[in-house]
């Protein structure tokens, strides 16, 4: 089918883009920039300049496609320039502005990529029945769910979530984390006890193929594989693969005032995400485990050019 793919120039975007693309759609990948484009056209979309603020331009890129994707997002660092409300913007705005669009174009399908963040710090096991306690970023992700859903009709406008785990890849803040542990400056925030639940970029690309394609409407999908890990031993990992130091822990203060207080907490919350209902959908990560996909991944980053 053809494909609109919000936010493909992203690290999330791109890889649904491959996904979608090497599965035979014809992807539709929509960027700001000529530049950003370009990222696009090398994941294998064809590039549409626009905004996913502008609903004209949303209608120009989504001409013939049959569902769309939203992973549009904006950063909140201070250090980027880029505030919360225009973070808030794109994600929720930009969903209400997508379903519109859908409207409007005749797509009938729209996927809506969030995040397990929305759970917070949780002793059990997490499935798509565990209540959400969204703070910080993880509220935008949650509205932007919301405002998407508010517009299920099956059989007229079908919305599926996906919520992905902690997604590492050539890129986002998996790229920030290596460098920063080859320059010797990350710090691991908290004691780094509590457990990530880690999911390849190649395989959030597939998980979003699968919820596109075969996602029931109205429905929330969650994906992450299948062995949860420490964060101390995820960042030691790392550090082994890079020949680097195993970076120092600071405390829960530290990591609060370095990173925020809804960042801070995120990054030390305890989370093991089960995918249960996504695989029963058919899919299948190819990496099972970040412990046995971590050494290839970052010796690939370190040999190749940024």
């Amino acid at each position: 089918m053809k494909v609109l793919v919000a936010g493909a120039s992203g690290f999330l975007g791109a890889g649904a883009v491959r996904a979608l693309a090497a599965a035979g759609h014809d992807v539709v990948g929509l960027a700001r920039t000529p530049e950003k484009g370009e990222i696009v056209a090398r994941a294998g979309g064809a590039p549409a300049l626009g905004d996913i603020l502008s609903i004209p331009s949303l209608l120009e890129a989504a001409r013939g496609c049959e569902a769309i994707v939203h992973l549009a997002a904006a950063a909140t660092s201070v250090s980027r320039d880029i505030g919360q409300s225009t973070a808030a913007k794109v994600r929720v705005d930009g969903a209400y502005n997508l379903v519109a669009t859908a409207r409007k174009a005749g797509a009938r399908r729209i996927v809506v990529g969030s995040g397990t963040w929305l759970y917070g710090d949780r002793k059990e096991a997490i499935t798509e029945a565990t209540p959400v306690k969204p703070t910080g970023n993880s509220m935008f992700n949650w509205q932007a769910e919301r405002a998407a859903l508010e517009a299920n009709k099956p059989g007229a406008l079908e919305v599926v979530v996906l919520r992905p785990g902690m997604v590492y890849g050539d890129g986002g803040w998996f790229r920030e984390m290596v460098d920063e542990i080859r320059a010797g400056t990350y710090r691991v925030p908290g004691d780094g006890a509590n457990h990530w639940s880690p999911l390849h970029i190649d395989d959030c690309g597939e998980a979003f193929r699968v919820a596109l394609e075969r996602g029931r409407a109205g429905e929330v999908y969650l994906a992450a594989d299948d062995e949860p890990l420490p964060l101390r031993a995820f960042v030691n990992l790392v550090a082994g693969a890079l020949g680097a130091t195993a970076p120092a822990a600071t405390t829960p203060q530290e990591a609060v005032r370095v990173h925020g207080e809804a960042t801070g907490r995120h990054l030390m919350a305890n989370q093991r995400v089960s995918s249960a209902r996504l695989r029963a959908l058919g899919w299948a990560p190819a990496h099972t485990r970040a412990d046995n996909a971590l050494g290839p991944l970052v010796a690939q980053m370190v040999s190749r050019p940024r």
